[in-house]
């Protein structure tokens, strides 16, 4: 097989919500990280599309620094219309904050913290919904996490975020699922069947098995 170009989004963005105060989510990125490093293991060109402060992969590999929602969604513009592949790992912030008239909210008051958080709140554009815009022919890859939700719920939550976008698969996984498994378990859900997998490394290798059998 000829070298892949493939672009994975990896951890979580950071909206400011004022002008020191950030929201953001517990990714790290270590999944991103370990998908890029199967990739890499086996000759493919991969671009890296993270925060600074996110896991990296080893090897030798393109990185592109992006912190929130807007400036992961200008990246992709650019990346995906080029790739081959496009895994869309990151935790991306479904809110940020119109920051216009930014300025330091005072921790006194809980009061004045929320009427800001009120005011200034807006929802983020999907990066995702694009990718098969930017690229009909890419394999495009999506992740969905929720909290408390059973495997029948998850399948299809999971579903429809892959028929609502045009992807060829999406890994889903459930925080409460892998509290009581005691590891890092979820499904890799396609059109016609899905996988249970139980490891980061196993999430990884199923994910690139089946990007190269698309292929």
């Amino acid at each position: 097989m000829s070298k892949l170009n493939v672009v994975i989004t990896s951890a979580g963005t950071r909206e400011y919500l004022d002008n020191v105060r950030v929201l953001t989510n517990i990714s790290t990125g270590k999944l991103g990280a370990k998908i890029a490093n199967v990739f890499l293991s086996h000759g493919h060109n991969v671009t890296y599309v993270a925060p600074s402060t996110a896991v990296k992969p080893e090897g030798d590999y393109s990185n592109v620094v992006v912190t929130d929602t807007n400036s992961v969604m200008e990246a992709m513009k650019t990346l995906v219309p080029k790739a081959d592949v496009v895994i869309q790992s990151m935790a991306v912030s479904d809110f940020t904050f119109n920051l216009d008239k930014a300025i330091k909210v005072s921790g006194e008051s809980a009061e004045d913290f929320v009427e800001h958080i009120r005011k200034t709140i807006t929802k983020t554009p999907k990066v995702i919904s694009n990718f098969r815009k930017w690229n009909p022919n890419a394999v495009l890859v999506g992740f969905k996490f929720t909290v408390g939700k059973n495997q029948e719920e998850l399948t299809k939550i999971a579903t429809k975020l892959m028929e609502d976008n045009k992807l060829d698969m999406v890994f889903a996984n459930d925080k409460a699922q892998m509290q009581k498994a005691g590891e890092h378990v979820g499904f890799l859900i396609m059109k016609d069947w899905s996988e249970q997998l139980h490891s980061k490394d196993e999430i990884a290798e199923s994910i690139y098995s089946n990007v190269v059998r698309l292929i």
